[in-house]
């Protein structure tokens, strides 16, 4: 069946994976958008210009932020697959049916973990800007 035990020891370990993947985004996004946005904008600019886009073309790496920040998405969708199948208690039962798990997880968090679980980042990385109003 593949169902996940609240009280596993692999859902407490994972519980405490996704709490410092929580603490770390809290830190690293206003980071991020106070310090670092402007050097986005910066380089974009300089890429726009056929003078300045050569310069650098030999340093074409990803940015480790970039990266990490994919595989820190990355497991936040798949904490939403694991809180699926992820036992809960009920007037004191263990309900373990995949069906009122699921919509016991669709009425309670789901939507917070949903949203917060969308890469935006990405999707403005995506449309060439960083200016959230367009």
């Amino acid at each position: 069946k593949f169902i996940i035990l609240h009280y596993s020891p692999f859902k407490a370990v994972w519980d405490w994976i996704i709490l410092l993947l929580v603490l770390y985004t809290a830190v690293l996004t206003p980071y991020s958008a106070a310090f670092l946005l402007n050097e986005d904008e910066i380089r974009m600019k300089l890429n726009r210009d056929a003078a300045t886009r050569n310069q650098n073309a030999d340093k074409t790496m990803a940015d480790p932020l970039v990266i990490v920040d994919l595989i820190v998405d990355i497991m936040f969708i798949a904490d939403i697959l694991i809180n699926f199948r992820t036992t809960y208690i009920q007037n004191g039962e263990v309900v373990s049916d995949q069906q009122k798990i699921a919509i016991q997880y669709v009425k309670g968090w789901f939507v917070i973990d949903a949203i917060a679980a969308i890469p935006f980042d990405l999707l403005l990385f995506g449309s060439g800007t960083s200016d959230v109003s367009n």
